[in-house]
């Protein structure tokens, strides 16, 4: 579930509105509002610099939360959890490894 203040990555080109300025695809930024509905929202982009370069209102879609923020969210999960569904879920982890080098061959 994405939330205000993730980081997030563009999963395509999107054009800003206000400058006609295209912000490309894999560009990283945060949310700055999550619409009630939550599947539209307000993301600022920053550019190489790390300075705001655009505010966006985008789609579910359109964005992906960055794999930094996903993985520092699994760990704080597995904080919680029990060491046998600790096991578990690495048993899964693995799962997914193997299962994705086997399509990848």
């Amino acid at each position: 579930m994405i939330k205000e203040l993730d980081v997030i990555t563009l999963t395509r080109d999107i054009k800003e509105l206000s400058s006609g300025k295209l912000v490309p695809k894999g560009s990283r930024g945060a949310v700055v509002q999550c619409y009630s509905d939550t599947q539209g929202f307000e993301v600022e982009v920053m550019d190489d610099t790390g300075e705001t370069s655009s505010v966006l209102t985008v789609e579910k879609s359109d964005i992906q939360l960055d794999r930094t923020t996903i993985q520092a969210q699994v760990i704080e999960l597995l904080n919680y959890l029990p060491e046998d569904l600790l096991a578990e879920v690495r048993d899964f982890a693995e799962y997914l490894q193997q299962k994705r080098s086997k399509k990848a061959e």
